[in-house]
């Protein structure tokens, strides 16, 4: 055991640590007056968002030191579990509805969303079945082409709920894995082709999705309506600054952006610490992203380093997403900033993703450890 610790990635450890602390601290800043507002208790959202990130740093510690290897002897078991509770989350009466999408599934008071449990669960899959195809992915109907039938198929379960934004990470996630799996460039672009023309299309045939994609384009031209978050997102990055209002002093939070301290929390960020609190963030991410190709180049096997790729590229993927939508440059969403935003199943998946990439790392650094030895 005293091994295992010392070959434990405390750079990651700590980069970690550093994000979720900061994280807790801003959803409280930005929660404070709606939950004395709406609950009667200014550290409403705080305490749940404490008692999720002890709970995930519990599971992230536990799946630390669970050799990956064994995810792939099981990945049958979690890919069928996975897609009974996408079944679930539609049967009426059982999937819990917020904000006009079925997105939860409720057990007593635990509710939780079946959709970030298939982001993980669909990495292993992939990074599973790619790694035992080295021999014959080059063929297209036998080696390349039967797990995008089982993404597709979790792809639309999920978009059903409705949640294009969860539903278009994971087949990013997915599509990183399989740029670094030894396909074939003609069947990668191919694959990318069928997959933007999909995207296209369902982008524009639901009006709500249109509505979504119009309102990103002009938020002002119904500012009361559906660019309302985005032109109070803009109002407070505006007047941010260089150092902001101060920590505490966000005006937006005020009950004019909608729940700030969820998806739109670095808005907060941005108004309260100004570009000092953008530069933080973005560096946090730009060093995960460093570590996690370190960790993907030593890998010590093809499935470590193909889950190792598709985890990094999920959570900074996410946070892509995330930072586009407050900025208006990319539509929004609803996908949470990764260990920052408030948000109990994306919290506790996150740091699980995160545990199996911390012992791939630890992995990576025994062998290096007995190599020198």
């Amino acid at each position: 055991m005293r091994r295992m610790l010392r070959n434990v990635d405390t750079g990651l450890l700590m980069l970690i640590l550093s994000m979720l602390a900061f994280g807790v601290m801003m959803v409280y800043s930005a929660s404070f007056v709606f939950a004395a507002l709406e609950y009667g208790d200014a550290s409403h959202f705080f305490s749940k968002q404490l008692i999720w990130t002890v709970l995930g740093l519990l599971l992230f510690t536990i799946v630390s030191f669970i050799p990956y290897q064994l995810y792939g002897k099981f990945i049958a078991l979690f890919v069928g579990i996975t897609i009974l509770l996408l079944f679930l989350v539609l049967v009426p009466g059982i999937g819990v509805e917020r904000n006009y999408s079925t997105r939860w599934l409720g057990i007593g008071p635990l509710v939780f969303q079946p959709s970030e449990i298939a982001k993980v669960v669909m990495v292993l899959y992939f990074a599973r079945v790619y790694s035992k195809k080295q021999d014959y992915i080059e063929d297209f109907r036998n080696g390349f082409l039967p797990p995008l039938i089982m993404l597709a198929f979790i792809f639309f379960l999920i978009l059903a709920q409705p949640d294009l934004g969860t539903g278009i990470s994971i087949v990013i996630a997915c599509g990183g894995i399989l740029l670094v799996s030894g396909a074939k460039f003609i069947h990668l672009g191919g694959l990318a082709l069928v997959a933007g023309s999909g995207m296209s299309y369902l982008a524009f045939s639901a009006d709500y999705r249109l509505e979504r994609i119009t309102s990103f384009m002009n938020p002002f031209a119904d500012p009361d309506g559906n660019g309302f978050q985005l032109v109070n997102s803009y109002l407070a990055i505006g007047t941010s600054g260089f150092s902001g209002e101060g920590l505490g002093n966000s005006i937006q939070k005020l009950g004019y952006l909608p729940e700030a301290h969820t998806d739109f929390i670095l808005s907060i960020i941005l108004e309260e610490l100004g570009v000092f609190g953008l530069l933080l963030v973005i560096g946090m991410y730009l060093l995960f992203l460093l570590k996690g190709f370190q960790i993907f180049k030593q890998a010590p096997s093809h499935f470590g380093r193909l889950l190792a790729f598709g985890l990094v590229v999920q959570i900074t993927f996410q946070a892509i997403l995330n930072m586009g939508a407050i900025s208006g440059m990319m539509p929004i969403t609803g996908i949470t900033l990764p260990l920052i935003s408030y948000g109990g199943s994306s919290m506790v998946i996150t740091l699980i993703s995160l545990g199996v990439l911390m012992n791939i790392s630890l992995q990576s650094n025994q062998l290096l450890e007995r190599a020198q030895s």
